[in-house]
């Protein structure tokens, strides 16, 4: 008799902006652990249902009754996979996982991925389900037409969510361009760096770093010199830096190894730092083929400005003279990547001649007659100390 009074009782629904809707209790209870303990086991005979549209609610407890999943409107969906989570309800979960997937393979316009890629983020943020994004990004991630996708969403991306960051980095595959060029755009209209460009430089593969390592070296020295980077930024920026370039330096130690081998002795370059006081006296150094790379040069001009404060003739002079030598001697050119290192540490120093080796440095980085890549630069073997 009990039995046959509850399959005969009914609850009542609070919707939002509608009447009250009243509904077969055995309906709400059949599959939901959560309306069998709301309505029998704590005995309530209604249930707030204002967090939800009176539509989505009308729509759910017709999922209910019929126990099937029905193509439902696109704007209903969230409601519905909402509801189906908040109460529990294993069979309408599991449909509408099949229904963001035949949507994700039906997808046919950016307008569709979009949507797609809306509700799976939904689903991952709100509810802590991943399965829906991986679906997303195991259709999508990589492709070609990918980056015309991910520049919709990057286009504010100092404003973006965090959260969404790693789903976009996973979509943009080995398509780096589209990450270094918003990296870009980014640390050029910000005084310090935004916590989204912390994120993604942490977190993207070190291969990118191997592929266009000037343009990222170019990135990092233009972070350093953010006017309101922190010291903790900066720290990370530095040992960031590094770890890039050992990267995509091992990358090409085949073609490195194929290449002119130029020794450096290291007892040579003390002597010879040893013998210039100025600026004048490296160029003369030069002149007489005491030495056949700029490796010792930029060493030298370091060990100089330490001691003295050249003319700014000089200065002007200096590089100019060492391009004219260079190309006559054909002497072996400094690794970018070794002034990357040396230019930020000297910002930070507290000597009176930072500043003008800064400039020295930036210039000998500059010119393509005194530095280059690690891909066009000859090895340097180190004699055994």
């Amino acid at each position: 008799m009990a039995q046959a009074e509850l399959q005969e009782s009914t609850s009542v629904l609070l919707i939002r902006d509608d009447d009250p809707l009243c509904v077969e209790t055995a309906i709400l209870t059949a599959d939901s652990s959560v309306f069998r303990y709301i309505l029998e086991e704590c005995g309530f005979e209604e249930e707030d249902m204002t967090d939800f549209s009176s539509n989505a609610v009308g729509v759910f407890v017709t999922l209910l009754r019929d126990k099937k999943m029905v193509d439902i409107e696109d704007g209903l969906f969230r409601e519905i996979n909402k509801l189906s989570v908040a109460f529990r309800i294993g069979w309408l979960q599991a449909d509408c996982r099949m229904w963001i997937e035949r949507k994700i393979m039906a997808v046919k316009s950016l307008e569709d991925r979009a949507y797609v890629f809306n509700e799976s983020y939904y689903v991952l943020k709100r509810l802590g389900k991943s399965e829906y994004m991986e679906m997303f990004v195991n259709e999508f991630g990589g492709s070609a037409d990918s980056i015309m996708f991910i520049s919709g969403y990057l286009d504010d991306f100092d404003n973006l969510e965090t959260d969404m960051l790693y789903p976009l980095l996973q979509l943009a595959g080995s398509n780096f361009e589209v990450i270094l060029d918003t990296l870009t755009k980014s640390v050029a209209t910000n005084p310090g760096l935004g916590k989204n460009a912390m994120l993604v430089l942490q977190n993207i593969s070190m291969w990118c770093f191997q592929a266009d390592w000037e343009r990222w070296s170019d990135l990092f020295n233009k972070i350093t010199e953010l006017p309101e980077i922190t010291m903790p930024d900066f720290r990370i920026i530095s040992k960031l830096q590094n770890m890039a370039w050992q990267e995509a330096k091992s990358d090409d130690n085949k073609e490195r190894e194929a290449s002119q081998t130029v020794v450096y002795d290291r007892n040579k370059t003390i002597g010879l730092i040893s013998t210039c006081a100025t600026l004048e006296n490296i160029v003369k150094t030069v002149s007489a083929k005491e030495t056949d790379s700029m490796w010792d040069v930029v060493m030298a001009t370091c060990h100089v400005l330490s001691k003295y404060t050249p003319r700014q003739e000089e200065m002007d002079q200096f590089i100019p003279n060492l391009e004219r030598l260079c190309q006559e001697k054909q002497m072996q050119r400094v690794p970018r990547q070794f002034i990357d290192m040396l230019i930020p540490v000297l910002k930070h120093s507290a000597e009176d001649n930072a500043e003008n080796l800064i400039s020295l440095l930036t210039s000998i980085r500059q010119s393509k007659v005194l530095s280059s890549s690690h891909r066009e630069n000859v090895v340097i073997k180190r004699y055994a100390e």
